[in-house]
């Protein structure tokens, strides 16, 4: 079976729009994930949606100058669907950083291998269920669906940053500061009442060495904060996955 350039570049085009997505997007971006298999799933899924694709795509012109303007709007395209997620993860790493240093734990960090970066144990152990989370409602098929819906909404060739594109992409940045503290609420309430309770007691029994009693007894009412807290996390983190959703349905649609 012959095939055509346009058919070759179209392919190659639909492939670095789905490996963009991939490389940028919370649970497939994790580096534990060989480049090959990403490269390989993304392959998989180009295969399947070309015919689609070549239908609603319009006659591509096959100069060197055009191909590398298609590139660069495909791999933009595939890695804002990726990042705007990325926000949800950001702030809900932040909710475990408050949450560390409030309880004190925040000298025990450890390598995250999402964002590259050094974070607390309770961070990680944050991003760590929301990732589980994230597969448990089916996050990483909306992913991969929103690639294939954006081929309709922003077919290839139509790439372009609009002010209300960049203006929303700032608006949901500035979010990751709220999501942090509507993770970390109940938590930093219960460490918050806990150090109002501690310096009562210091004051009522001055011969307690409250500074002994109370490093173990903020860690305990951390993580049974935490433990407590679980079902309004994954009530909150469902509920903002679906605002996210729909915020990189949007970005398609004024891009």
């Amino acid at each position: 079976m012959n095939f055509t350039e346009q058919q070759i570049l179209l392919f190659f085009l639909i492939l670095v729009r789905f490996v963009s997505m991939l490389a940028s997007a919370p649970v497939f971006s994790i580096k534990g994930i060989p480049n090959l298999l990403k490269i390989g799933i993304a392959g998989l899924l180009a295969l399947l949606v070309f015919p689609m694709v070549e239908r609603i795509t319009p006659e591509l012109e096959l100069n060197f100058v055009r191909a590398i303007t298609l590139i660069a709007g495909e791999i933009l395209t595939g890695v804002t669907i990726g990042i705007v997620i990325n926000f949800l993860f950001a702030g809900i790493e932040m909710a475990g950083e408050y949450v560390g240093l409030d309880m004190g734990l925040s000298m025990a960090q450890e390598f995250d291998p999402l964002f590259d970066q050094q974070i607390s144990v309770i961070a990680r152990m944050n991003n760590i269920l929301a990732m589980l989370i994230f597969v448990l409602i089916d996050g990483h098929h909306f992913l991969i669906e929103a690639v294939v819906y954006s081929f309709r909404l922003l077919p290839i060739g139509t790439w372009n940053m609009t002010s209300l594109a960049l203006t929303k992409i700032m608006h949901i940045s500035a979010s990751v500061l709220a999501i942090g503290v509507k993770i970390a609420a109940p938590a930093m309430v219960t460490l918050f009442l806990t150090s109002v309770a501690m310096g009562i007691t210091a004051r009522a029994v001055p011969q307690m060495n409250i500074f002994f009693v109370g490093f173990p007894l903020r860690i305990s009412a951390g993580f049974m904060s935490l433990m407590l807290a679980f079902p309004l996390f994954f009530y909150v983190f469902k509920k903002l996955l679906g605002s996210f959703e729909s915020d990189i349905l949007y970005l398609m649609k004024v891009m």
